[in-house]
């Protein structure tokens, strides 16, 4: 999306299952997203986000918004509570991946942080 570069920056979120792991993390989603607003608002800017300000402001406020909005919509921003998940425990994994858990919780949520992270981009919001 956006067409930002895919080799390293892929890299920025690899180890994240780690995190997921701990059952104390942020939905995985809203991490990435957050990342890629801020590599969209970022691209073709030489230094750091300091150096910036009013651009770094619209990452903030956007990633802000994206939060808020999907706070409201699904009352938590954490992996654990909104998936019912736990995928440290090879049984609960199982189970999820048996009943493919994801369609009801996962795709819910990918499919409302694409679109909003859209209509920001449409809005000149990032």
């Amino acid at each position: 999306m956006w067409d930002l570069p895919k080799d390293a920056y892929s890299w920025a979120t690899a180890g994240y299952m780690g995190a997921i792991l701990t059952k104390q993390t942020t939905c995985g989603l809203l991490i990435g997203s957050s990342v890629a607003i801020g590599l969209k608002c970022g691209n073709g800017r030489a230094g750091v986000p300091e150096e910036h300000a009013s651009d770094r402001d619209r990452v903030i406020v956007a990633v802000e918004g994206l939060y808020r909005d999907f706070l409201e919509r699904f009352g938590s921003t954490d992996c654990y509570t909104l998936c019912g998940c736990d995928y440290s425990d090879p049984e609960d994994l199982a189970r999820h991946i048996r009943c493919k858990g994801w369609k009801t919780t996962c795709d819910i949520f990918l499919k409302f942080v694409m679109k909003k992270c859209v209509e920001m981009a449409q809005e000149n919001q990032i």
